[in-house]
């Protein structure tokens, strides 16, 4: 008989539901992701969800386009352009990924599940931001090889509200934000400033204009494996 009302008594605690999370009374970098992701506005977060998903591929597609345009333009420096930002981008994502797995902060929504909602499923850690660090490494590094305003407007303010949207989004605190800006930033600058080592041991994988009006990529020891005819 004891047996079978213990039974009876964790069947009962087990069944009951866990008390919810106050959302009312939040550390208060919870409670600006809260706020910022309880914005009504479907619109804000479609929009906040194509930015944070145009990051990959604009990591992947911007440095590649710029590398192959230096190429069919004769434009040596546009190549350079495109394999420093990428290289800028490598390092960046591999700084945060170490960084992520060390201090493992678990995302807003999963330390507030009953009030951060979710509207990306990302696994790994929510310190730092690897979006803003993306962001801010692309920004700052475009930003320094072309400062003219039609590159700094759109690219900062690229980076900027997808620091917004990925809180919008549920995914991250403003730190993990921050850091990441700095990381990315701190990157893109640290590769400008060696970027001429870079581009001289890149030499042979960047393209040079001869007289006959054709653009070529060297390997060691000066064997052509692409060229493109392009007209003066």
């Amino acid at each position: 008989m004891k047996h079978f009302v213990l039974l009876a008594f964790l069947a009962t605690f087990l069944t009951l539901p866990l008390q919810a999370q106050d959302c009312t009374n939040l550390p208060w970098e919870a409670q600006l992701t809260y706020d910022l992701n309880h914005i009504q506005s479907d619109a804000l977060h479609t929009a906040s969800g194509v930015v944070s998903d145009a990051l990959l591929p604009l990591t992947i597609g911007v440095p590649v386009a710029m590398y192959a345009g230096g190429f069919a333009t004769k434009d040596r420096y546009l190549s350079e352009t495109g394999l420093q930002t990428a290289v800028t981008m490598g390092v960046t994502y591999g700084i945060t990924m170490v960084m992520k797995h060390v201090f493992d902060r678990p995302r807003p929504y999963q330390a507030y599940p009953d009030c951060i909602v979710n509207y990306r499923d990302d696994a790994d850690g929510s310190f730092p931001s690897g979006h803003s660090a993306g962001s801010a490494a692309l920004a700052t590094s475009l930003c320094l090889r072309y400062p003219q305003w039609y590159v700094i407007v759109p690219s900062v303010a690229y980076a900027l509200y997808t620091g917004f949207a990925r809180m919008n989004l549920g995914m991250h605190y403003v730190s993990d934000v921050l850091t990441g800006y700095a990381i990315g930033a701190g990157v893109a600058v640290l590769v400008n400033a060696l970027n001429e080592r870079l581009f001289n041991a890149a030499d042979p994988i960047l393209p040079t204009a001869t007289s006959n009006g054709v653009g070529v990529i060297m390997l060691p020891g000066h064997v052509p494996v692409f060229a493109m005819s392009i007209p003066f």
